[in-house]
């Protein structure tokens, strides 16, 4: 009987520094690379797409320049970066993937991608959906992880409401001020 409460009370403990790891690890807001400075450029894209997607892709980048974050998105020609829309046959809305110095942690190369399949499928307002999933990509770019464990509100939080929060929260700024300051 000794042994059996013995295993029980182990694999709790256990269980509980197992989670606590977790929370510790989730809590953290940030990821371990992203753009050296709040200022970054991206590849222009109004002669790839439609009116409705480069009015969504603009208003995602105006949701952070318009934002009191020290970063500044515009657009150049000659960018390595790149904002892609597309029908993905994956679940995500949106993807951002970095090319970064792993000595440093300064991305040299970012591409977000955003499927319109999955978007369509799920938002009631096409417009803001589209916007907050391109305003939480951005997010990755500066430093930001998806799904802080946190209670405030942020466009980086998987549960809300894409069809109504569509620019950098509050959580969001302060965080991403906190890397460029």
């Amino acid at each position: 009987m000794k042994k059996i409460r013995y295993f029980i009370v182990s694999t709790i403990v256990l269980c509980m520094i197992f989670a606590s790891t977790i929370v510790t690890y989730a809590a953290d807001p940030y990821l371990s690379f992203g753009s050296k400075t709040g200022n970054v450029n991206v590849k222009k894209y109004a002669d790839k797409y439609n009116d409705t997607w480069v009015s969504v892709i603009d208003n995602g980048i105006s949701a952070w320049n318009n934002s009191s974050a020290n970063v500044s998105i515009s657009k150049s020609s000659s960018s390595k970066n790149s904002i892609e829309a597309a029908r993905y046959d994956d679940t995500w809305y949106g993807l951002t993937s970095q090319t970064y110095n792993s000595s440093t942690g300064y991305t040299t190369k970012f591409t977000i991608k955003v499927n319109a399949r999955t978007i369509s499928a799920d938002a009631t307002n096409f417009n803001n959906f589209a916007k907050s999933t391109v305003t939480h990509e951005f997010g990755h770019v500066f430093w930001l992880c998806d799904n802080p464990n946190t209670s405030k509100s942020s466009i980086m939080k998987y549960s809300r409401n894409r069809n109504g929060m569509t620019a950098p929260q509050t959580f969001d700024v302060d965080n991403v001020n906190a890397k460029y300051d």
